[in-house]
Protein backbone atom coordinates (compact mmCIF):
# COMPACT_ATOMS: atom_id res chain seq x y z
CA UNK A 1 0.00 0.00 0.00
CA UNK A 2 1.41 4.11 -0.31
CA UNK A 3 3.11 5.22 2.29
CA UNK A 4 0.38 8.13 2.07
CA UNK A 5 -3.09 5.60 2.26
CA UNK A 6 -1.05 3.53 5.15
CA UNK A 7 -1.78 6.04 8.29
CA UNK A 8 -2.00 3.73 11.47
CA UNK A 9 -1.36 5.37 15.18
CA UNK A 10 1.37 3.37 16.06
CA UNK A 11 4.83 3.17 15.15
CA UNK A 12 7.19 0.70 16.72
CA UNK A 13 7.06 0.79 21.05
CA UNK A 14 5.23 4.27 21.24
CA UNK A 15 2.35 5.06 23.13
CA UNK A 16 1.40 8.21 21.74
CA UNK A 17 3.58 8.99 18.78
CA UNK A 18 3.89 8.05 15.16
CA UNK A 19 5.20 9.40 12.13
CA UNK A 20 3.06 9.24 8.82
CA UNK A 21 3.95 10.21 5.03
CA UNK A 22 1.13 13.04 4.61
CA UNK A 23 -0.34 14.34 1.32
CA UNK A 24 -1.59 17.30 3.08
CA UNK A 25 1.25 17.93 5.02
CA UNK A 26 3.42 17.26 1.77
CA UNK A 27 5.87 15.41 3.86
CA UNK A 28 6.51 13.81 7.18
CA UNK A 29 3.86 14.62 9.84
CA UNK A 30 4.68 13.58 13.33
CA UNK A 31 0.79 12.65 14.60
CA UNK A 32 0.12 12.82 18.44
CA UNK A 33 -2.42 10.18 20.02
CA UNK A 34 -3.67 11.58 22.87
CA UNK A 35 -7.29 9.09 22.13
CA UNK A 36 -5.20 5.97 22.89
CA UNK A 37 -8.52 4.65 24.04
CA UNK A 38 -10.30 5.64 21.00
CA UNK A 39 -12.57 7.80 22.71
CA UNK A 40 -14.24 10.26 20.43
CA UNK A 41 -17.73 12.45 19.86
CA UNK A 42 -18.05 11.55 16.33
CA UNK A 43 -18.41 8.23 14.94
CA UNK A 44 -18.06 8.86 10.75
CA UNK A 45 -18.67 6.81 8.41
CA UNK A 46 -15.52 7.27 6.91
CA UNK A 47 -13.72 6.80 9.59
CA UNK A 48 -10.58 4.14 9.40
CA UNK A 49 -10.40 3.71 13.16
CA UNK A 50 -11.55 -0.16 14.92
CA UNK A 51 -13.72 1.15 17.61
CA UNK A 52 -14.63 -2.40 18.19
CA UNK A 53 -11.72 -2.98 20.38
CA UNK A 54 -11.96 0.44 22.30
CA UNK A 55 -9.26 0.70 25.35
CA UNK A 56 -10.20 1.75 28.39
CA UNK A 57 -9.73 5.59 29.13
CA UNK A 58 -6.65 6.35 30.76
CA UNK A 59 -4.66 10.05 31.64
CA UNK A 60 -2.59 11.17 28.96
CA UNK A 61 1.04 10.47 30.58
CA UNK A 62 2.49 14.02 29.17
CA UNK A 63 6.00 13.57 30.09
CA UNK A 64 6.10 10.19 28.51
CA UNK A 65 4.56 11.69 24.99
CA UNK A 66 7.01 14.72 25.08
CA UNK A 67 10.48 12.11 25.31
CA UNK A 68 8.08 10.28 22.46
CA UNK A 69 7.86 12.89 20.02
CA UNK A 70 11.53 14.23 20.65
CA UNK A 71 13.01 11.07 20.22
CA UNK A 72 10.80 10.45 16.51
CA UNK A 73 11.09 14.01 15.36
CA UNK A 74 15.80 13.67 15.76
CA UNK A 75 14.69 10.52 14.44
CA UNK A 76 13.10 12.04 11.21
CA UNK A 77 15.24 14.98 10.99
CA UNK A 78 18.42 12.96 10.99
CA UNK A 79 17.28 10.70 7.92
CA UNK A 80 16.88 7.51 10.57
CA UNK A 81 13.52 7.36 10.21
CA UNK A 82 13.77 6.09 6.00
CA UNK A 83 16.07 3.34 6.73
CA UNK A 84 13.10 1.63 8.68
CA UNK A 85 11.13 -0.57 6.49
CA UNK A 86 8.02 0.72 6.39
CA UNK A 87 9.08 4.44 5.17
CA UNK A 88 12.27 3.24 2.92
CA UNK A 89 10.83 3.98 -0.30
CA UNK A 90 9.81 7.71 0.64
CA UNK A 91 10.23 9.79 -2.23
CA UNK A 92 13.74 12.74 -1.27
CA UNK A 93 11.32 15.55 -1.70
CA UNK A 94 8.86 13.89 1.07
CA UNK A 95 11.41 13.19 3.32
CA UNK A 96 11.20 16.75 4.98
CA UNK A 97 9.63 17.20 8.47
CA UNK A 98 6.81 19.28 8.19
CA UNK A 99 4.62 19.26 11.08
CA UNK A 100 3.57 18.17 14.92
CA UNK A 101 -0.23 17.20 14.74
CA UNK A 102 -2.23 16.48 17.16
CA UNK A 103 -4.41 13.83 15.60
CA UNK A 104 -5.03 10.05 16.10
CA UNK A 105 -7.93 7.18 16.98
CA UNK A 106 -10.15 10.24 18.96
CA UNK A 107 -10.92 13.95 19.14
CA UNK A 108 -7.78 15.51 20.81
CA UNK A 109 -9.86 18.53 22.66
CA UNK A 110 -11.26 15.66 24.39
CA UNK A 111 -8.57 14.76 26.67
CA UNK A 112 -8.16 16.55 29.98
CA UNK A 113 -4.42 17.17 29.29
CA UNK A 114 -4.52 18.56 26.04
CA UNK A 115 -2.88 21.69 27.47
CA UNK A 116 -0.38 20.50 28.98
CA UNK A 117 0.34 18.44 26.01
CA UNK A 118 0.17 21.66 24.07
CA UNK A 119 2.88 23.01 26.23
CA UNK A 120 4.91 19.42 25.70
CA UNK A 121 4.51 19.89 22.07
CA UNK A 122 6.04 23.56 22.23
CA UNK A 123 8.73 22.90 24.19
CA UNK A 124 10.38 19.96 21.46
CA UNK A 125 9.70 22.41 18.76
CA UNK A 126 12.03 24.76 20.74
CA UNK A 127 14.30 22.47 22.26
CA UNK A 128 14.93 20.99 18.90
CA UNK A 129 14.98 24.48 16.90
CA UNK A 130 12.64 23.51 14.00
CA UNK A 131 11.38 26.72 13.81
CA UNK A 132 9.60 25.93 10.28
CA UNK A 133 7.85 23.57 11.79
CA UNK A 134 4.07 24.01 12.39
CA UNK A 135 1.81 22.83 14.96
CA UNK A 136 -1.50 21.33 13.83
CA UNK A 137 -4.65 20.45 15.70
CA UNK A 138 -6.57 18.30 13.75
CA UNK A 139 -10.47 18.37 15.08
CA UNK A 140 -14.23 18.19 14.53
CA UNK A 141 -14.89 21.09 16.24
CA UNK A 142 -16.97 20.64 19.03
CA UNK A 143 -15.20 21.84 21.54
CA UNK A 144 -12.95 24.65 20.17
CA UNK A 145 -14.69 27.71 22.42
CA UNK A 146 -13.91 25.60 25.91
CA UNK A 147 -11.95 27.83 27.59
CA UNK A 148 -9.23 25.24 28.43
CA UNK A 149 -8.87 24.29 24.20
CA UNK A 150 -9.20 28.08 23.88
CA UNK A 151 -6.06 29.06 25.97
CA UNK A 152 -3.99 26.13 24.60
CA UNK A 153 -4.99 27.03 21.34
CA UNK A 154 -3.64 30.64 22.01
CA UNK A 155 -0.55 29.09 22.97
CA UNK A 156 -0.30 26.95 19.73
CA UNK A 157 -0.94 29.71 17.23
CA UNK A 158 1.65 31.73 18.98
CA UNK A 159 4.19 28.75 18.00
CA UNK A 160 3.36 28.57 14.12
CA UNK A 161 0.27 26.72 15.13
CA UNK A 162 -2.89 26.25 12.58
CA UNK A 163 -6.43 24.59 13.33
CA UNK A 164 -7.94 21.92 10.80
CA UNK A 165 -11.30 22.41 11.46
CA UNK A 166 -13.79 19.15 10.24
CA UNK A 167 -16.94 20.20 8.21
CA UNK A 168 -18.45 18.00 6.41
CA UNK A 169 -21.59 19.59 5.79
CA UNK A 170 -24.10 22.55 5.08
CA UNK A 171 -26.91 21.70 7.13
CA UNK A 172 -27.54 19.51 10.09
CA UNK A 173 -28.95 16.09 8.22
CA UNK A 174 -25.80 15.49 6.34
CA UNK A 175 -23.64 16.08 9.19
CA UNK A 176 -25.46 13.54 11.20
CA UNK A 177 -25.69 11.37 8.54
CA UNK A 178 -22.37 11.37 7.77
CA UNK A 179 -20.10 11.97 10.76
CA UNK A 180 -22.61 10.50 13.12
CA UNK A 181 -22.54 12.76 16.47
CA UNK A 182 -25.14 14.28 18.80
CA UNK A 183 -23.34 17.44 18.84
CA UNK A 184 -25.70 19.94 17.17
CA UNK A 185 -24.60 21.38 13.95
CA UNK A 186 -25.21 24.70 15.41
CA UNK A 187 -22.72 24.49 17.67
CA UNK A 188 -20.23 23.34 15.26
CA UNK A 189 -20.75 26.25 12.94
CA UNK A 190 -20.30 28.60 15.92
CA UNK A 191 -16.99 26.66 16.89
CA UNK A 192 -15.56 27.52 13.51
CA UNK A 193 -16.71 30.99 13.32
CA UNK A 194 -15.21 31.42 16.64
CA UNK A 195 -11.91 29.79 15.56
CA UNK A 196 -11.50 31.64 12.46
CA UNK A 197 -11.45 34.92 14.01
CA UNK A 198 -8.62 33.84 16.57
CA UNK A 199 -6.45 31.92 14.68
CA UNK A 200 -5.30 30.31 11.28
CA UNK A 201 -8.10 28.09 10.47
CA UNK A 202 -8.31 25.60 7.26
CA UNK A 203 -11.57 24.00 7.05
CA UNK A 204 -10.97 20.53 6.32
CA UNK A 205 -14.63 18.80 4.32
CA UNK A 206 -14.65 15.19 3.25
CA UNK A 207 -16.53 14.36 -0.01
CA UNK A 208 -18.32 11.19 -0.17
CA UNK A 209 -20.88 8.83 -1.68
CA UNK A 210 -23.11 7.46 1.37
CA UNK A 211 -25.46 4.66 0.93
CA UNK A 212 -25.32 4.96 -3.07
CA UNK A 213 -25.83 8.74 -3.30
CA UNK A 214 -23.17 11.45 -3.73
CA UNK A 215 -23.90 14.89 -2.40
CA UNK A 216 -26.69 16.73 -4.29
CA UNK A 217 -26.58 20.42 -5.97
CA UNK A 218 -29.05 21.65 -3.49
CA UNK A 219 -26.68 20.11 -0.33
CA UNK A 220 -23.17 21.32 -2.10
CA UNK A 221 -24.70 24.80 -2.06
CA UNK A 222 -25.47 25.02 1.48
CA UNK A 223 -22.17 23.86 2.35
CA UNK A 224 -20.72 27.03 -0.01
CA UNK A 225 -23.27 29.16 2.49
CA UNK A 226 -21.98 28.10 5.49
CA UNK A 227 -18.42 28.34 4.65
CA UNK A 228 -19.23 31.82 2.83
CA UNK A 229 -20.95 33.00 5.98
CA UNK A 230 -17.72 32.20 8.11
CA UNK A 231 -15.72 34.08 6.26
CA UNK A 232 -18.04 37.11 5.36
CA UNK A 233 -18.00 36.96 9.51
CA UNK A 234 -14.74 38.02 9.70
CA UNK A 235 -12.90 34.20 10.15
CA UNK A 236 -9.51 33.93 9.09
CA UNK A 237 -9.65 30.98 6.78
CA UNK A 238 -6.83 30.03 4.92
CA UNK A 239 -8.85 27.35 2.68
CA UNK A 240 -10.57 24.69 2.36
CA UNK A 241 -8.97 20.86 1.86
CA UNK A 242 -11.59 18.90 0.14
CA UNK A 243 -11.00 15.19 0.47
CA UNK A 244 -12.61 11.33 0.04
CA UNK A 245 -12.19 7.87 1.35
CA UNK A 246 -8.47 7.01 1.09
CA UNK A 247 -8.24 4.22 3.49
CA UNK A 248 -10.66 1.60 4.54
CA UNK A 249 -13.57 3.14 6.18
CA UNK A 250 -15.49 1.55 9.13
CA UNK A 251 -18.95 1.76 6.68
CA UNK A 252 -18.65 -0.06 3.63
CA UNK A 253 -21.59 2.43 2.30
CA UNK A 254 -19.00 5.19 2.34
CA UNK A 255 -17.39 4.85 -0.88
CA UNK A 256 -14.93 7.18 -2.27
CA UNK A 257 -15.95 9.90 -4.71
CA UNK A 258 -14.02 9.80 -8.16
CA UNK A 259 -11.32 12.35 -9.73
CA UNK A 260 -13.94 14.09 -12.23
CA UNK A 261 -16.63 14.37 -9.26
CA UNK A 262 -14.12 15.66 -6.84
CA UNK A 263 -12.57 18.35 -9.25
CA UNK A 264 -15.87 19.46 -10.11
CA UNK A 265 -16.65 20.01 -6.58
CA UNK A 266 -13.76 21.86 -5.91
CA UNK A 267 -14.48 24.02 -8.62
CA UNK A 268 -17.96 24.88 -7.08
CA UNK A 269 -16.23 25.61 -4.11
CA UNK A 270 -13.72 28.09 -5.11
CA UNK A 271 -16.49 30.15 -7.34
CA UNK A 272 -18.85 30.33 -4.49
CA UNK A 273 -16.73 30.65 -1.29
CA UNK A 274 -13.84 32.46 -3.06
CA UNK A 275 -11.08 30.19 -1.18
CA UNK A 276 -8.46 28.19 -2.47
CA UNK A 277 -9.34 24.69 -2.50
CA UNK A 278 -6.73 21.48 -2.13
CA UNK A 279 -8.10 18.42 -3.67
CA UNK A 280 -7.23 15.09 -2.04
CA UNK A 281 -8.19 11.84 -4.37
CA UNK A 282 -8.58 8.42 -3.02
CA UNK A 283 -5.16 7.25 -4.74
Amino acid sequence: MELTQFHPSYFQDFRYVYPVVSRRANGVSIGVNLSPSKRCNFRCVYCQVDRSERRPDAAVDVDLMRRELEAVAKTTVSGDLFRCERFAQTPESKRVLRDFAFSGDGEPTLAPEFGAAVDAMIDVRKTLSLDAVKLTLITNATLLAEPRVAEALDRLAANNGEIWAKLDGGDAQRVKAIDRTAVPFERILENIAFAAKRWNVKIQTAALSWDGAAPTDAEIERYCDRVKEIVDGGGNVGGVQLYTVARVPSEPRAVALDDAKMDALAATIREKTGLAVDVFYSK
